[in-house]
């Protein structure tokens, strides 16, 4: 009985030396993910050309300007309009451009765009959509109450040439946003988001005219309520 089990333990060994070890390589998946991002006209024609700007949106201040040590690429959009990014990430972005003219008004995108490890975020936009409505009402300086009406209202960005004595003509004449008062003293304009704007208020009749009355801007699909006041002319 004492050799049977001695025998029973030297097989036990023996297959246990004999077990196979199966080596297992873990392989890592994918920590990067792409953007490919087109601007468009009204009509969804590229916009080629475009600087686009992609950014770290963890150093992003609200309500301003990105923080310039959070840019993570930029790149111009191709002859289709698109801006490709590759190995981004896994997070969330801020994505800006530079000026994108359609029917001679400029507009700024920005947005934010999350990318996904291991596929392709592909995302059109029209920049037109990044607009707004400047809802202008004019009244008289005299009684603040009494509205301008028949008054045309140009909206124009801060940072763009600033009207003068030798310019203003030029600007008004070739101007997009721009409209007329009601007899309420009120006008609507569509312009641009996340541009500040001043006003031109030019009597349509004579050469009358007056400019400046601060700086006002509009949020994406946004309105925001503006009164004038000026002395009749």
């Amino acid at each position: 009985m004492k050799y049977k089990i001695i025998l029973l333990l030297a097989l036990s060994v023996f297959v246990s030396a004999c077990k196979k070890v199966t080596n297992v390589k873990l392989i890592d998946g994918p920590t990067a993910g792409k953007l490919s991002y087109k601007l468009s006209d009204d009509a969804g024609k590229g916009l080629a050309g475009v600087k686009v700007s992609v950014y770290d949106i963890g150093t992003y201040y609200s309500g301003g300007t990105p923080n310039p040590n959070a840019l993570v690429s930029t790149v111009q959009t191709d002859q289709e309009g698109i801006a490709y990014f590759a190995d981004l990430l896994p997070k969330n972005y801020l994505v800006t451009t530079d000026s994108a003219s359609v029917n001679n008004v400029k507009y700024i995108a920005d947005e934010f765009v999350q990318v996904v490890a291991g596929t392709e975020k592909k995302k059109t936009i029209k920049v037109s959509e990044f607009s707004g409505l400047l809802n202008i009402t004019l009244l008289s300086y005299n009684d603040y109450r009494t509205p301008l009406k028949n008054i045309g209202v140009l909206a124009y960005p801060t940072n763009a040439v600033q009207p003068n004595s030798a310019n203003v003509k030029t600007i008004i004449n070739e101007a997009v946003l721009k409209g007329v008062t009601d007899v309420n003293g009120f006008v609507s304009i569509r312009v641009p988001s996340n541009v500040n704007f001043n006003f031109i208020i030019y009597n349509l009749t004579n050469n009358n005219l007056s400019y400046g009355f601060g700086g006002y801007r509009v949020t994406k699909g946004g309105s925001t309520v503006v009164s004038l006041y000026s002395y009749p002319f």
